[in-house]
């Protein structure tokens, strides 16, 4: 019976702790920490209006090197892709018969020389002895057309001479101005002659043109200007280049040309840019976007571009509120401006803009934010203090 009486005492015991711990009240759950995210804060910029062109880069001097005589090609003293110099000399020709024609061209003007010389002498005399009577006028005419043909003869083998001469100088080929040389068409041992077109080709790089076309509306309003306000007009613009690569080229250019006459096929007018290129970055035949801008702007809101998504409801971005908490905006965006967009509509000065994070985050969520700036050419963040939440 003892033993019956402490059983029944220890499940007492356990039965009343079990229902004590039941009764006892839930442990709070761990607060979550907040979400890290890096925002920018959104600032006003003064945007000038502009447009943008696609153009084509081109040198803004060519010289197509030509053989002016028929000749082999017996050296060539010029490495593809480098720079020359003005008077720099590229190739050499064989000059065996350039010296020979000069050779022989110098042996006909010496015997033009005796010629003249005789004619000379002979008629001198004739018209002295032609005063005293012992010569006809018949014969004396003779010896003044003789004199006339061995001039002529002597006029003849100067020029000759000096076409010889010319050629042998065209055995050597020279750079026409400082510039850079393109690919070699011919190599030594080659017969070349003004009909087979150019050996090579020096270009001048700096300045760089860049081409491009505008619309003719566009084109007669800037021609209503008049030649002087134009030329004011154009001076005034801003002329800027976005390269193939997507970077920006860091100089700009300014308006150099517009043509006289429209494209009747394309209804567009042919302009013309300059821009300083000592560097060589640029070189002929690159694609690249000319951006236009226009004199005064006004301040707009710009967006980094890394903030900005999209689904089928519109563009958004994620901004976090002053409580920290994230926040879904709905935007209307214009023109790029580099790694920024310009903000139309949705956007205030002051906004902080999630740019890092934002797949770990939604609407309603509350973060802890980083500030950080962007660079607003290449779009790369910095560190600019975390702020205290």
């Amino acid at each position: 019976m003892e033993g019956c009486k402490k059983f029944r005492i220890a499940v007492v015991s356990v039965c009343t702790g079990l229902l004590l711990a039941g009764c006892s009240e839930p442990q709070a759950p761990k607060k979550a920490n907040p979400v890290a995210v890096s925002v920018v804060v959104l600032k006003a910029e003064e945007i000038r209006p502009s447009r943008e062109f696609v153009a084509r880069t081109a040198a803004s001097a060519r010289a197509d090197i030509t053989p002016r005589i028929e000749a082999e090609i017996r050296e060539i003293l010029f490495t593809e892709g480098a720079k020359v110099d003005q008077g720099e000399l590229l190739i050499r020709l064989e000059d065996t018969r350039a010296s020979a024609d000069l050779q022989q061209a110098d042996a006909e003007l010496a015997a033009a020389r005796a010629e003249m010389e005789s004619a000379t002498r002979n008629l001198r005399r004739g018209e002295e002895v032609s005063e005293k009577g012992f010569l006809s006028d018949a014969d004396l005419d003779k010896l003044k057309d003789r004199f006339n043909a061995a001039e002529s003869r002597l006029q003849a083998a100067q020029a000759a001479v000096q076409k010889a001469g010319t050629n042998l100088d065209y055995a050597e080929i020279r750079a026409p101005f400082d510039g850079w040389i393109g690919r070699l068409n011919y190599d030594v041992g080659a017969v070349v002659s003004p009909s087979t077109g150019p050996i090579t080709s020096v270009l001048v790089t700096d300045p760089m043109y860049v081409e491009f076309q505008v619309n003719e509306a566009d084109f007669v309003s800037f021609r209503r200007r008049g030649a002087e306000s134009a030329e004011a007009f154009s001076k005034s613009l801003g002329l800027y280049l976005t390269l193939p690569d997507g970077e920006r080229y860091e100089q700009a250019g300014v308006l150099d040309f517009a043509d006289v006459q429209t494209d009747a096929s394309t209804g567009t007018v042919a302009m013309r840019a300059v821009f300083p290129n000592a560097d060589a970055v640029l070189v002929p035949g690159l694609y690249v976007t000319l951006r236009v801008e226009g004199q005064s702007g006004e301040p707009r809101v710009l967006v980094p571009q890394v903030a900005v998504q999209e689904t089928l409801e519109g563009t958004f971005v994620l901004v976090v509120d002053d409580a920290n908490q994230v926040a879904q905006r709905f935007i209307q965006t214009g023109s790029r401006e580099g790694a920024l967009l310009v903000v139309n509509s949705g956007l205030e000065a002051g906004d902080r803009v999630i740019v890092e994070g934002l797949q770990k985050v939604r609407p309603g969520v509350t973060v802890s934010a980083a500030r950080k700036q962007i660079d607003p050419q290449t779009g790369s963040l910095t560190q600019a203090g975390e702020e205290s939440q």
